[in-house]
């Protein structure tokens, strides 16, 4: 299983798109991976998760075939995870010769609402509400949809993705709701990797947030340990960050090289 991260940033992006901050005027100095675009990934060719403005450029700087396409899971309706108006793009006056006709769409409450409001007959789009903890299969995946802390009224999701390994993409949520952490333990989940929102870096964070910070993530990760969700063979990366944090590619490197983290950037594909 191969994930490629094609976004990694918060919501205003890095540089964050009007700001003149020392940490954005760095960046942009700086180059590389420190350019960060809005939240992204691809696993193999066909699942996309989320649907940024952003997927349009996300296709052309990574070589993304979009007819390969087959699902998308969405984790909320901010505009910087969901712009579903992109998905017209997909209709028969604009996208010829895909690989499937129809894509095949699953999101929670929010992310629904928001697309069937500008849905059309013609875009080739089957939409699915998925409500926490119900899982569905499709192609070789099978995908439990797990609330997130983030966005009340929403019904944000986190999900769990199990193919020929199990993954947990873990993007916006703050510390993990105690009934996610009772269905990890009860189903005896396993994860071969997990994605960590990381959006406050080393900004004090209160769990009750609707992101964390590397202190919220160690507590996290201390949890799935001791519930053996995580082993040490899994592989832990750390994913969404603001310009408020700081996110510079190698001083977050400095920051958790003795943590056995992987930092995430733009384009930073990983076999699983």
């Amino acid at each position: 299983m191969k994930l490629t991260y094609l976004g990694t940033a918060a919501a205003e992006g890095f540089p964050a798109i009007f700001c003149n901050c020392k940490y954005c005027t760095e960046a942009r100095r700086l180059g590389g991976k420190n350019i960060r675009t809005r939240s992204q990934a691809l696993i193999n060719d066909d699942l996309l998760l989320d649907l940024p403005a952003d997927t349009y450029s996300h296709f052309l700087s990574n070589g993304i075939e979009g007819h390969k396409i087959k699902y998308l899971l969405v984790t909320h309706s901010h505009s910087d995870h969901f712009y579903p108006a992109e998905l017209e793009m997909r209709h028969n006056g604009f996208a010829h010769n895909m690989d499937t006709n129809q894509l095949k769409l699953f999101c929670g409450k929010g992310a629904f609402t928001a697309f069937e409001s500008l849905k059309r007959e013609n875009w080739n789009i089957g939409s699915n509400l998925l409500k926490p903890f119900e899982t569905v299969s499709f192609g070789n995946y099978t995908v439990t949809a797990l609330p997130a802390r983030h966005f009340i009224g929403d019904e944000p999701l986190i999900y769990l993705i199990e193919s020929e390994k199990t993954l947990l993409y873990a993007h916006d949520t703050g510390y993990f709701l105690d009934e996610v952490f009772d269905f990890l333990k009860e189903k005896s989940v396993k994860l071969d990797f997990i994605s960590l929102d990381c959006t406050c870096v080393d900004i004090p964070t209160k769990d009750e947030s609707s992101h964390m910070g590397i202190d919220n993530i160690e507590r996290v990760v201390k949890k799935l340990t001791e519930i053996e969700v995580i082993t040490n063979n899994t592989i832990k990366v750390l994913n969404h960050f603001s310009h408020n944090a700081n996110p510079l590619h190698h001083v977050l490197e400095q920051r958790v090289s003795s943590m056995g983290y992987i930092v995430s950037y733009d384009g930073f594909s990983i076999e699983i």
